[in-house]
């Protein structure tokens, strides 16, 4: 599995009126999916999204599922106060920002996209704002009720406290959320869904509403190596996790 280089220039949309169109129509013209199969504990979450960001060759989504409950934490959140939140559930720490969130049986997807794709190369509050809007077109027709929040933000710690702009709310609660990290290679998010009775191929609708085109993906022999080094030697490491100031 190579890495992607730089690569050609972002395709840039001429103006904002585009940045919308697209966001209501597809965010890509192509999109790979991986329902990832194998049951992840945190620390082996956090790094197979990393490795897949590291390898990204064209936006790709994977939907997965915990090995039970657990709570993930942003970069930057102090090891005291995500200690607090569930005493005694295991935690791990995010590479993404954001604050804490409780994982017990919400829906959860990363996205990746290299720099060649202009939805990686958005203002930070776009990217969030027209994956989001996505999102929410898909719990609508998922037969949910999902409008993006525009107020100002109402989140303590606690992720699911209150929402923050753009977050995916059904008029009186926060259903979804996410957090992105960006790097040279491109753009990382990862994200949450809290809404009960949600159809099993949402995965799947969630890929449409993004992409004019999807195709299945699966790793390469050498993935699932890479990511247990990886998760061994950053993940599963208390220094990584108990940090207060990253």
């Amino acid at each position: 599995m190579g890495s992607v280089g730089m690569g050609p220039r972002p395709h840039w949309p001429p103006d904002g009126w585009c940045v919308y169109k697209t966001a209501m129509s597809h965010l890509f013209g192509r999109l790979s999916l991986w329902i990832d199969p194998v049951p992840r504990d945190g620390p082996a979450q956090m790094a197979c999204d990393e490795v897949l960001l590291a390898h990204a060759r064209g936006p790709l989504l994977r939907v997965f599922r915990w090995t039970g409950p657990w709570v993930s934490i942003g970069y930057f959140v102090p090891w005291r106060e995500a200690a607090a939140t569930r005493p005694g559930w295991p935690v791990c720490r995010r590479w993404t920002g954001g604050g804490v969130v409780v994982h017990n049986g919400d829906f959860t997807f990363s996205l990746v996209a290299p720099r060649t794709e202009s939805w990686s190369v958005l203002r930070p509050d776009e990217s969030y704002r027209v994956l989001h809007l996505a999102l929410a077109s898909a719990l609508e027709d998922a037969g949910c009720e999902a409008v993006l929040f525009q107020g100002e933000a109402q989140g303590a710690a606690a992720c699911f406290a209150g929402p923050v702009r753009y977050d995916v709310v059904d008029g009186t609660r926060k259903v979804a959320g996410g957090a992105q990290r960006r790097t040279k290679r491109g753009l990382l998010h990862q994200g949450s869904v809290r809404q009960s009775g949600l159809e099993a191929g949402f995965g799947q609708r969630l890929a449409a509403t993004l992409a004019a085109e999807t195709e299945p993906w699966s790793p390469p022999e050498s993935f699932e190596a890479e990511t247990t080094d990886l998760e061994t030697s950053k993940y599963g490491r208390d220094e990584f996790l108990r940090k207060e100031r990253p």
